[in-house]
């Protein structure tokens, strides 16, 4: 080989090992997803934020064991109108951004305790910006607060916590208007 082409070689083969790393980095940073509408492959995402509200206890189930994140994406799909939608999708894009802002990963990626603080502080966010709608004669809704009632309500209408967790009659029986609760054997509801 002769001493040009060796040279020649060796420059690009140099330059590649610059540029291959750089190139490596900023292809590994996570970029924020921005929806326009959900699918299937959103109720991840859904689960683990809907985990972070309504964990598993010893006793109860957590969101995920009653498939929280299926539930909202079929209500944000078929039952909210189109500005409800719109303010929970740009408010999934925003807890993503701020998650990669933050923490330089996606929401999934996140540790437990980082998963809390992130939602404590929307949380905290949410309650000022209702505040500051009170009195509003058409009051906006805050993405946080649709949020929490689109997973509070998926999971206490979930048919694990109906028949498992409180006491369920599927068929009413009598009144009984005086009834002797016991608390270490009566379910938390009875229905």
């Amino acid at each position: 080989m002769d001493r040009k082409r060796f040279l020649e070689q060796l420059t690009v083969l140099g330059g590649c090992t610059l540029v291959v790393p750089s190139v490596l980095v900023q292809s590994c940073k996570a970029e924020p997803r921005m929806w326009s509408s959900l699918s299937d492959t959103d109720i991840a995402f859904i689960d683990e934020l809907a985990e972070t509200i309504m964990p598993q206890t010893s006793k109860l189930p957590g969101a995920k064991d009653v498939q929280v994140g299926e539930y909202v994406v079929m209500t944000v799909q078929k039952c909210l109108v189109p500005e409800d939608r719109d303010v929970f999708l740009s408010g999934l894009g925003t807890i993503e951004t701020r998650c990669i802002s933050e923490h330089g990963k996606v929401f999934e990626d996140l540790d437990g305790s980082q998963k809390l603080q992130l939602l404590t502080t929307l949380q905290e966010e949410a309650i000022t910006f209702n505040e500051a709608q009170e009195g509003v004669k058409e009051p906006e809704i805050h993405y946080f607060s649709l949020l929490k009632e689109l997973v509070v309500s998926g999971y206490l209408t979930s048919k694990p916590v109906m028949t498992e967790v409180f006491n369920y009659a599927p068929i009413p029986g009598r009144f009984d208007g005086c009834v002797d609760f016991d608390k270490n054997k009566d379910k938390a509801y009875r229905g």
